[in-house]
């Protein structure tokens, strides 16, 4: 079971994240969705082109006919279904993974092209093109919710919470070729860390929650993927959501009620540089020339959905819809990732 991030405040603010029960199987269809509403009762009008799935190819994986050069996109959902769709850039589906997938989540694609996915009780990590997983990272301290790697191969896992009390979370660390934690990183004010990245140099990001009210969001550091010298790096979020660095050397930090992205220094300084999403974004990612972000869109109303802007400018370029079937219990999107990966991670 995943657990809400934020609870009702006395104000009433809406609970913005609900982790759903998610069940493996199923079979897929796309949704055609027209001015649907978000989980905060707000309009989200959009117009998105139905898609028909396609069958992915068992045996070559559903890249057998795609360039090494071709930029694709990955959106996990998971309800009725647990899977990863995979889109191309114009938003036709060229692939669906399913095997081994109960209640996707957190993605990330490493510089060998292979799919890391933070998955209910491990991580499952599939090769480019593969539609079964070639490597699984166990984890029994916790409930994985984001993976990502850096540059060295050493593997970071968020787990929402460790199993040995909810009310602290922690960072489970993988050194490169290993499948169960060789160490772990711990923050004093740790309650939920749902989300965290890595940058070029090995530092690690998370985007964590102090406690269960808004506002207790905050980015801390991790220098070099150590504990030793961890530090806040100041930046206030009412909730947080999905933290990705970006081709400046920059982070994308994601506000769920703000309904931001917004860019910061690695101290924790706003660059002047921010996204209005106008809906919930979870999950994002960076294209790999730094122009694109995709954002996962709160998607309890209507299914697994992905938004695409231009950076820095901001402007919507795309919405994706894709392909998992909706019904209760409702499908619920919280990661999405892009091939190739992001320069130098």
């Amino acid at each position: 079971m995943r657990h809400s991030l934020l609870t009702l405040n006395a104000l009433g603010i809406a609970v913005l994240v609900t982790f759903l029960a998610g069940c493996s199987g199923g079979s897929s269809q796309t949704p055609a969705l027209s001015g649907s509403t978000n989980s905060l009762g707000q309009a989200f009008s959009r117009q998105v082109t139905s898609l028909r799935p396609l069958t992915p190819n068992t045996s070559h994986g559903f890249m057998q006919a795609i360039g090494a050069r071709t930029q694709l996109l990955y959106m996990s959902s998971w309800g009725t279904a647990s899977v990863v769709d995979v889109l191309t850039m114009k938003g036709k589906q060229v692939g669906q993974i399913a095997n081994g997938l109960l209640g996707p989540e957190g993605l990330f694609v490493d510089k060998k092209g292979s799919l890391w996915v933070a998955n209910e009780s491990n991580v499952l990590v599939y090769p480019r093109g593969g539609l079964s997983p070639s490597k699984t990272l166990t984890d029994s301290v916790g409930d994985p919710i984001d993976v990502t790697v850096c540059p060295d191969g050493t593997a970071y896992v968020a787990d929402l919470y460790d199993n040995s009390s909810s009310n602290h979370a922690s960072i489970q660390v993988y050194a490169h070729g290993s499948t169960t934690p060789t160490g772990s990183l711990d923050y004093a004010n740790d309650f939920r860390n749902p989300f965290l990245t890595c940058d070029a140099a090995g530092n690690v990001f998370v985007a964590l929650l102090t406690a269960d009210s808004v506002g207790d969001g905050l980015v801390v550091e991790f220098p070099l993927g150590k504990e030793k010298g961890a530090k806040d790096l100041g930046i206030v979020l009412q909730s947080v959501g999905g933290i990705k660095p970006d081709n400046a050397g920059n982070l994308l930090v994601t506000d769920l009620i703000a309904h931001t992205i917004t860019e910061y220094t690695e101290n924790g300084a706003p660059t002047g540089h921010s996204i209005a999403t106008g809906t919930a974004t979870e999950g994002i990612a960076v294209s790999r020339d730094g122009r694109i972000v995709l954002g996962a869109t709160d998607t309890t109303q209507e299914g697994p959905v992905g938004v695409s802007w231009s950076f820095p400018g901001g402007k919507q370029l795309q919405v994706y819809t894709c392909c998992s079937r909706i019904g209760p219990p409702l499908q619920v999107n919280e990661g999405v990732a892009f091939y190739p990966g992001q320069t130098g991670i």
